[in-house]
């Protein structure tokens, strides 16, 4: 039997569900590159979203690492 692992790479989004509240929310990595698109710098940001639906609002951020996005993420009210 073969097992395979798969890592989680660097910048893959991380989605969960805040138990107290039960919103769903979306961490995620924007580069450079989304300046141009209204982001305001590289970093990681968080926003309210279910999987493979829109997001529910704008995106708060950027973080200096994905942990202070999530923890940001789940104190909000």
């Amino acid at each position: 039997m073969t097992s395979i692992v798969k890592q989680r790479a660097a910048h893959d989004p991380l989605y969960d569900i805040n138990p107290q509240t039960g919103a769903a929310i979306e961490v995620f990595y924007a580069d450079r590159a989304l300046e141009t698109f209204g982001w305001k710098g590289a970093g990681w940001f968080w926003w309210a979203r279910r999987r493979g639906h829109s997001p529910v609002g704008s995106a708060k951020g950027p973080f200096a690492t994905r942990y202070a996005a999530y923890r940001d993420a789940m104190t909000a009210a």
